[in-house]
């Protein structure tokens, strides 16, 4: 039996190698041809040619993100002679993998022999999804922390004023300019990989295209609308999808060839920009208005329920359009002189990134490596006021990350409710504390919000046993 393999993990380090090394000794026991190329960090080593896919019995991919040159695998995958697991599982029981293979690759001869329907496009979608978010993550970290740590110093040499925190120096100027194009193109590259890990290389053109419509306002009857990174992950996974389905069209031989450099990305990015302008941004900017009318109702009750609101807002969707919300809310009341709840919300925006980077940073035991190199980020980005340094945390594990940054976020926004802080500029976090009413309480605040959120996150998160850092 002919094996052979692709091998790639979250940060390409450890794990790709160790699974590496794991199928090559079991197939090496069982008398197996086999060979197996890893993409790690320094890129693919020992690469697998379309040859040798095609001439292999089964393939197996031992991935846990998006890999290059998926495509060559479309053929063994409509034969069903395709295993895809995780490298912990090649690394703690290779001959349970191996095990596995071999008995797909005999399913798939009494298939093809009995003519058995193939698998079809929506095969496997859960894992497929979340390794799809793994892979917008794993390529989008690199972004987030050029955004957050230039960012980081050159806002902390800016001095608050009403237009937020204002750069002077000329060369922090432009560190600032460097980091603001790290944040903007955050949001695109999350989507482009997402459409990547699932479609292959033709995903990724809509996927830069689809990420940077939805991270930018689109005017809906006089109404402009964002949704940032949910908005990013639902059009990621609609590109990924229909992207692969193009790829089944059977056509002849001079269409196949401008197939993948122009058919697909232009008629995919057309099909779902016209679907996410009229169909998906219109319920959004209604719900926007319905958010923003009940936050003007709770405006004249209870102070505390309106900081709880405004931190629950800040915290759900991490600089989205619910976040902005809450912060256009906030600003509209500055100008009106009415600084409290402006003062609630820029202690609510710190909380979520500095509570995953403190998670992670602490319970090394349920955080890999690459999460604890998300949490030096995140703690940059939540010091000086930037929510989205939240979001990678947030696309890994959305269920179990949520609530805390939720609770943590309305602990700390309801007290700073009650205590009156106020804010006098439209920016968050502890660069502006010499901005507020009250430095201390504002700063304590924040703490309190961020422990209270990590300790619910530690809690929620479950050990890494077989599935340590890679």
């Amino acid at each position: 039996m002919k094996i052979v393999a692709v091998c790639a993990c979250t940060v390409g380090i450890a794990h790709t190698y160790m699974a590496k090394n794991a199928i090559e000794e079991e197939c090496k026991k069982r008398g197996f041809e086999c060979k197996v190329e890893a993409q790690g960090g320094l890129g693919i080593e020992n690469s697998l040619s379309q040859e040798d896919v095609d001439s292999a019995d089964i393939v197996i991919n031992a991935i846990d993100v998006g890999i290059e040159g998926d495509d060559r695998f479309d053929a063994k995958r409509a034969e069903d002679r395709f295993l895809k697991v995780g490298t912990a599982d090649a690394i703690s029981d290779a001959a349970k993998v191996i095990d596995q293979a071999v008995e797909m690759a005999k399913k798939a001869e009494e298939a093809a022999a009995s003519g058995a329907a193939k698998k079809g496009l929506f095969a496997d979608f859960g894992k497929t999804l979340l390794n799809a978010f793994n892979t917008g993550v794993s390529y989008f970290i690199p972004v987030v922390v050029i955004g957050g740590v230039f960012l980081a110093f050159s806002l902390a040499t800016g001095e608050a004023g009403d237009a937020g925190m204002t750069v002077t120096n000329p060369f922090f100027q432009n560190l600032n300019t460097i980091g603001s194009a790290g944040i903007a193109m955050m949001i695109p590259v999350l989507a482009a990989y997402i459409a990547y890990s699932i479609a292959g290389k033709p995903g990724l053109a809509p996927g830069f295209v689809l990420g940077y419509l939805v991270n930018n306002p689109v005017t809906i009857d006089g109404t402009d609308v964002s949704t940032g990174f949910l908005g990013a992950m639902i059009m990621a996974v609609f590109a990924g999808y229909f992207v692969k389905w193009m790829k089944t069209w059977k056509v002849n031989s001079t269409i196949q060839t401008i197939m993948p450099v122009l058919i697909i990305p232009i008629l995919s990015s057309l099909v779902l920009g016209l679907f996410y302008i009229y169909v998906l941004a219109t319920p959004i900017s209604i719900f926007m208005g319905w958010l923003i009318d009940v936050l003007g109702n709770l405006q004249g009750g209870s102070a505390v329920v309106l900081g709880v609101v405004i931190g629950v807002m800040t915290a759900f969707d991490m600089g989205g359009p619910i976040n902005k919300t809450a912060s256009t809310f906030t600003m509209a009341l500055m100008a009106e002189q009415i600084y409290a709840p402006n003062g609630m919300f820029r202690v609510a925006v710190a909380i979520p990134p500095i509570a995953c980077g403190l998670a992670a940073l602490i319970a090394r035991n349920k955080f890999d490596e690459a999460d604890r190199q998300m949490g030096i980020s995140a703690l940059f980005m939540g010091c000086i006021g930037i929510t989205e340094g939240a979001i990678p945390f947030a696309v890994k594990d959305l269920v179990r990350t949520l609530p805390g940054i939720c609770i943590g976020s309305a602990v700390g926004a309801g007290l700073a409710a009650i205590q009156g802080i106020q804010c006098f500029v439209p920016h968050g976090g502890f660069i502006v504390a010499l901005a507020t009413n009250n430095i201390p309480l504002f700063c304590l605040d924040i703490v309190i919000g961020s422990v209270v959120a990590a300790v619910i996150l530690i809690a929620m998160k479950p050990k890494l046993s077989a599935k340590a850092d890679a």
